[in-house]
């Protein structure tokens, strides 16, 4: 552990900051609900959990903050897995834009929304990274979930993914 790590890890025991993100870049991590769909479950029949890889902050644009597991992503996805009547996604179509790892989309694709299109900034990486965790979904998922990447920058049209 280097001077640096003790003294960000003092930082945050003096003035108790809460870090709005979790996970380490180029990480992975896993979201467990007791709501998600049973093919969710740990091979072992246990919890039911998504996991997803955090794009690495080697990539030239760590400006975006794609690099991280925002907590407002998790509070999200816990709201899509817990389906209040307000936020039940079965059978709809769902976009979430500036998505990071996606977990949000991961979570309502596998809650059963009828077509799922996670986006973020058109850069290689997190784009490559998206990609990998929707891959990672679909190759646990029973069926083919209705669930794709794109890269999207803020202020393109959104027609082609509304359409789909």
């Amino acid at each position: 552990m280097s001077d640096v790590d003790i003294f960000e890890d003092a930082l945050f025991t003096v003035f108790a900051h809460h870090q709005p993100a979790r996970g380490d870049p180029g990480g992975r991590g896993v979201y467990t609900h007791a709501a998600l769909p049973a093919w969710c479950a740990t091979e072992d029949g246990g919890a039911r959990q998504i996991a997803y890889r955090i794009a690495d902050a080697s990539s030239a644009n760590t400006r975006l903050f794609a690099h991280h597991q925002w907590d407002a992503g998790v509070y999200l996805a816990d709201l899509l897995a817990d389906a209040p009547p307000w936020a039940d996604v079965r059978g709809r179509r769902v976009i979430e834009l500036g998505a990071g790892t996606g977990l949000p989309a991961l979570v309502a694709a596998a809650a059963g929304a009828a077509h799922t299109v996670v986006t973020d900034y058109p850069d290689p990486d997190i784009l490559a990274n998206l990609a990998e965790n929707v891959a990672q979904l679909q190759a646990r998922a029973p069926a083919r979930l209705a669930l794709a990447a794109h890269g999207l920058a803020w202020g393109e049209a959104l027609d082609a993914y509304v359409a789909c």
